[in-house]
């Protein structure tokens, strides 16, 4: 009896065993298998952060405008005006002086005349005068000789004269009679039209000309101000400083003397 308990306590033992061994193997291979990873939680997509708000600039003191260049008192001459709303009331009395092949010119102004003409040569332009300073009487000549043609046409005296004066001015009326206008030709292009404008002499004025004191008179488009049709052949001293403002801003010589206050009174405005 003694030995069979001792027979029982050993099976148990051994059963014991295996029961612990097959425990730890399972608990090993718990160990090798590998956890899944925790899936990341999903990230918000951010919101796109707002533009800053520029913040305004702070206002300052506008820019002052330009001042208009003009001559002291002695210069003043170099802004005279003649046209049919501003006539000369007599004879223009100036100084002139020889120019180039002998045309006259103001005096004061011969010099920058005649400086531009030498400066346009060096270029390779070939330009040439072909009017420059008319007495009252030369100018009375031309303007009577084009309204006998118009007569001749078979216009009334009247017409004649409306008519004239758009070709030639009306004496008193024309800035020749100042000695300060020229008009320009070329070696080539010796016709005082339209077709000067295509001449490269035109646009070498158009870029040089206030260097000297010059500015083109009748531009385009100012017409219904000045009261003459473009003509690309004429040009006006008014002095360097005159003219770089006025050709800087496209401006003819009216608009010039208005925004100065230096614009005579027409006739209507004076009551005549």
């Amino acid at each position: 009896m003694e030995r069979l308990k001792q027979y029982g306590v050993v099976v148990l033992v051994i059963i014991l065993c295996f029961e612990l061994a097959w425990l730890g193997e399972r608990d090993a291979a718990a160990a090798l298998t590998p956890e899944p990873a925790p899936s990341a939680a999903p990230s918000a997509t951010p919101e796109p952060a707002p533009a800053p708000t520029p913040s305004p600039a702070p206002e300052g003191p506008e820019p002052e405008p330009e001042p208009l260049p003009l001559p002291d008192g002695d210069g003043m001459w170099r802004l005279a005006i003649a046209s049919a709303d501003y006539p000369l009331e007599g004879e223009y009395e100036v100084e002139t002086a020889p120019v180039d092949t002998g045309y006259l010119f103001d005096a004061r102004a011969a010099g920058a005349l005649q400086a531009m003409l030498n400066a346009a040569r060096a270029d390779g332009m070939d330009l040439r005068i072909t009017s420059a300073w008319r007495s009252r009487e030369k100018q009375a000549a031309l303007y009577e000789n084009r309204v006998y043609r118009f007569q001749l046409e078979g216009y009334s005296r009247e017409e004649a004269e409306e008519i004239g004066a758009t070709v030639v001015a009306r004496p008193g009326t024309s800035e020749h009679e100042l000695g300060l206008s020229v008009d320009l030709i070329t070696g080539t292009y010796n016709v005082l039209d339209e077709g000067f404008a295509d001449q490269p002499e035109y646009q070498w004025l158009l870029d040089n000309c206030a260097k000297y004191g010059f500015i083109q008179r009748y531009p385009p488009e100012k017409s219904d101000i000045t009261g003459i049709i473009w003509e690309p052949w004429h040009f006006r001293y008014v002095g360097a400083e005159c003219a770089g403002y006025i050709m800087r801003r496209g401006l003819c010589l009216e608009e010039f003397l208005e925004r100065a206050g230096l614009l005579p009174e027409t006739n209507e405005e004076a009551g005549e």
